[in-house]
């Protein structure tokens, strides 16, 4: 049986998307992991009904602070639920990894591969560490195609359990190529790409084929849905053993 944890990364994404992200979810039957990047009034109206990890972002640049100490005060103010982070760009390091198993979390999922199954594992830090199975934005990158692939179709049916990453703003506009999100990004500010209205998703929405189909190809391949939660109780259970 194919099983199967659905993630998103928020990264400051519009209320818009994530709601529009969410509610194809929820129409499916499933509960993604949210880690979050800022607070989302969106997210903060579903915390009580969906697990809600941390998503810093480690470098000079970041919003959450220039710091390590600086970044992790700060999303540990947002409003989570699990113990649960994954950096934004997979920007960790030992110090941040340090400071992030310092403030409670139990577990990471910073590791992303090319369509490889891989069980998560215990890493030097004591995280349980959940492997990316397949993450949009690399998908896209990688120039893979837009239907489904027979290897990767084999792979998803796989009983093995596999973690996808999905980020709002991919899903909503529906991207068909990675320069098409690029050119977005470098045509708006920052406050303009959090501020997106449901017209203006819709005005940028690629009309063809593109990444969110090949996400909905593969929720209709996976028969079994979980979250991050079941995967550290497993974990548990396998120590007191």
């Amino acid at each position: 049986m194919s099983e199967l944890i659905v993630t998103i990364d928020l990264d400051w994404a519009c209320e818009a998307a994530i709601e529009q992200t969410l509610d194809f979810f929820y129409k499916q039957g499933i509960k993604p992991t949210i880690f979050t990047t800022h607070n989302s009034q969106v997210i903060k109206s579903v915390i009580n009904d969906l697990e809600v990890g941390l998503h810093p972002y480690f470098a000079q640049d970041s919003s959450h602070g220039s710091t390590i100490t600086e970044v992790v005060k700060h999303v540990m103010d947002l409003p989570h639920n699990i113990p649960a982070f994954r950096c934004h760009r997979f920007a960790n390091c030992n110090l941040s990894n340090q400071a992030m198993v310092d403030a409670g979390m139990l577990l990471s999922s910073n590791v992303c591969t090319d369509l490889e199954i891989i069980p998560s594992f215990k890493n030097r830090f004591g995280l349980i560490e959940l492997p990316i199975f397949m993450e949009d934005g690399g998908y896209l990158w990688r120039n893979y195609p837009l239907e489904i692939a027979e290897e990767l179709e084999k792979k998803i049916k796989n009983n093995k359990t596999k973690a996808i990453l999905i980020h709002p703003m991919h899903f909503s506009i529906n991207t068909p190529h990675f320069k098409y999100m690029y050119d977005i990004k470098q045509s708006v500010s920052r406050s303009e790409w959090n501020s997106f209205t449901s017209k203006k998703l819709k005005q940028l929405s690629w009309k063809n084929r593109g990444i969110r189909d090949i996400v909905i190809d593969i929720i209709r391949l996976s028969k079994k849905f979980y979250g991050l939660k079941e995967l550290l109780a497993s974990h548990q259970k396998a120590l007191d053993f």
